[in-house]
C-alpha cells in the first residue's frame, strides 16, 4: 500500500520487474490517498490484517513500538542486503531499539526550477547558475519584477517553517534543534525569517498570507513564475508539462555565506507483523529497494531512490530529462543536506500548524517581531519535544 498517485507507475514498473523475477508471488499494488492512508491503514492494522508491505515516513516509530512493524534484522542479514547502500541518515529513522524496521525507498531533494522562455519573455539574460548566492537570487528577482507588467511574483521560495525558514537556519550556521532543546531564538533565527520576509515585502515572492492555494508548479508551467523552488517529488510534474523542451532548468538553491542546505527525507518500505507471506513480503521489500528496483522506481519519474546507486539517480534524471541541468543540480544540492526537523524528531511534526498559525502568520503580517516569532516557536518545540 503507497499513497502517492504520482509515483503510482515508477512503483507498478518495480512491481512488475519483481513479478517477472518471482512468477509464483503475486503482488497487487493499491494507493490510497494521503489524507486517508493512515486512517484506513490504523484500521486494517487494528484488525490484524492490512497489506503485506507498505510505506512509512517518520510516523514508523508510533507503529514500530506498537509492535505493528516486522523487524527485519534477520531478512537483512540472511539475503546480504547492505544498508551502507542507503543514506545512512535516512536508513537510521527506521531504526528502533536496536532494530531496522524499514528500508529506505527514496530520499528529498530540493532544487530551484526556472523557466527559460518566462526569463526571454521579459528579456532578462541573468540566469541562475550552480554557483549563485542569495543575493544573486534577489538580484535577479528584481530584475524580472521591474519588467513584469502584472502584479504576479517573479519567484516562488519555500518559507514554510519546517522546509525554506529551516533551511535557510541551517545555512547561516544556526540549528532547529540541539541536545533536545529548540533553538530558533537566534541571531541565525531571526535573520532566516528576516530574509524570506523581505522577499515578499519587495513583492518578489506572493504575499504569504494570500498564497495558501498557491501552487509553484502551475505558476512555473505558465511563466507567472519565472523560477521557482521545486522539491523533488513534484519535478516530473514538470516534466509531463506540455512545454517546449529546454524550457525548464534546474539549479541548486542559492547559497548563503557559502552554504547551500536543504531538508531531506525518506520513505522506507516496511512489513507488517502479522502478515502470512512474510518470506515473499521480504523478497518484495529487497527487490524494491535494490538497484534494480530503484532503477524501476525512477523511470516512473517521481521520486528520487535512497539506493545510491548512480545508475538508479541517472535513471531519474533520464525519465525527467526535460529538465536541462538536472544532474548537475541534483548532486551539487545532495551534497549539502540536513534530516528534516519533523523527520529527526517525530514528536515535532504535530506542531508544524500550530507554528505557521501562530507565530509564522503573524510574523509575516507584520504584527509580531522576528524576536518574538523565534521564542514563540521555541516554546511550541519544546513543548513538543518534552
Amino acid at each position: 500500500m503507497i499513497w502517492d498517485p504520482a509515483q503510482t507507475p515508477g512503483v507498478q514498473k518495480a512491481v512488475d520487474g519483481f513479478e517477472a523475477k518471482y512468477p509464483k508471488i503475486k503482488v497487487s499494488l493499491q494507493q490510497v490517498p494521503q489524507d486517508q492512508y493512515y486512517t484506513k491503514l490504523d484500521a486494517s492494522l487494528g484488525a490484524g490484517e492490512g497489506p503485506d508491505v507498505m510505506w512509512q515516513s517518520s510516523l514508523a516509530v508510533q507503529y514500530a513500538t506498537n509492535g505493528a512493524l516486522e523487524p527485519l534484522d534477520k531478512y537483512i542479514k540472511q539475503s546480504g542486503v547492505k544498508l551502507s547502500d542507503y543514506p545512512a541518515k535516512i536508513a537510521n529513522l527506521y531504526k528502533f531499539d536496536g532494530k531496522q524496521y524499514g528500508i529506505p525507498k527514496d530520499q528529498d531533494t530540493w532544487t530551484l526550477v526556472y523557466n527559460t522562455a518566462a526569463f526571454k519573455k521579459l528579456g532578462v539574460t541573468d540566469v541562475p547558475t550552480n554557483d549563485w548566492t542569495w543575493d544573486d537570487m534577489v538580484k535577479i528577482a528584481k530584475e524580472l519584477k521591474a519588467k513584469q507588467t502584472t502584479s504576479d511574483a517573479p519567484l516562488f521560495y519555500d518559507h514554510q517553517f519546517n522546509f525554506g525558514v529551516s533551511s535557510l537556519i541551517h545555512s547561516l550556521g544556526g540549528t532547529v534543534v540541539k541536545a533536545g532543546k529548540a533553538t530558533v531564538a537566534s541571531p541565525e533565527g531571526e535573520k532566516a525569517l528576516g530574509m524570506i520576509k523581505s522577499l515578499q515585502d519587495d513583492g518578489l515572492i506572493t504575499k504569504i498570507a494570500d498564497s495558501a492555494d498557491y501552487n509553484p508548479v502551475t505558476a512555473l508551467i505558465s511563466g507567472t513564475a519565472a523560477m521557482a523552488e521545486i522539491p523533488s517529488w513534484n519535478l516530473s510534474l514538470l516534466s509531463q508539462a506540455s512545454a517546449p523542451e529546454g524550457t525548464f532548468h534546474a539549479v541548486r538553491v542559492p547559497s548563503v555565506d557559502g552554504k547551500a542546505f536543504t531538508d531531506t527525507n525518506g520513505l522506507s518500505y516496511v512489513m507488517n507483523a502479522n502478515s502470512k507471506n512474510k518470506d515473499a513480503a521480504w523478497k518484495l521489500i529487497e527487490f524494491l529497494t535494490s538497484t534494480k528496483g530503484a532503477e524501476l522506481h525512477a523511470a516512473g519519474g517521481a521520486g528520487i531512490p535512497a539506493n545510491t546507486a548512480k545508475s538508479a539517480l541517472d535513471a531519474f534524471v533520464g525519465a525527467n530529462s526535460k529538465i536541462v541541468g538536472l544532474s548537475a543540480a541534483l548532486t551539487a544540492a545532495q551534497k549539502q543536506t540536513y534530516l528534516r526537523t519533523s523527520s529527526e524528531f517525530p514528536a515535532t511534526r504535530a506542531s508544524n500548524p500550530q507554528i505557521e498559525s501562530t507565530e509564522m502568520g503573524p510574523y509575516w503580517s507584520g504584527s509580531i517581531s522576528a524576536s518574538d516569532a523565534t521564542k514563540g516557536i521555541d516554546q511550541i518545540l519544546d513543548k513538543a519535544l518534552r
